[in-house]
């Protein structure tokens, strides 16, 4: 997967240097989700960590209309605005975020290489 390059008219920064990649399968579906709701092309994927689930931690996905504000980390992959929590991003560095949509399941997937365990369903995880 190549990084993106930096968005220097709005100052986003690329997944390299968030630590966090979002696949092209993963945009796709994200913006077909947006377009179902009838939402701005500008809406903002917000990736964030919270506690709880299985294993102590869980992963989230939301839809933001909001700019970025002090605390966040945004950045452009794949023509998508992808908003990050600078708390979310320590726990989320270096993980990869895709999309599956296979006869098993289906829905976001996360490879977060820091993790120490997860749990069987793969929404949450521990460090």
């Amino acid at each position: 997967m190549s990084s993106e390059s930096i968005d220097t008219a709005t100052g986003s920064e690329t997944a390299s240097e968030t630590g966090i990649a979002v696949t092209e399968r993963a945009v796709k579906e994200f913006r077909h989700i947006i377009q179902e709701k009838g939402l701005p092309v500008d809406t903002a994927m917000r990736l964030s960590v919270k506690g709880g689930g299985c294993a102590g931690f869980s992963y989230q996905i939301d839809l933001d209309r909001n700019p970025a504000d002090e605390f966040d980390l945004e950045l452009r992959t794949h023509g998508a605005r992808v908003l990050v929590d600078m708390k979310s991003e320590f726990y989320m560095h270096g993980t990869t975020i895709d999309f599956n949509d296979s006869l098993m399941s289906r829905g976001f997937t996360f490879k977060n290489p820091t993790a120490s365990g997860t749990c069987g369903c793969g929404d949450s995880f521990s460090i």
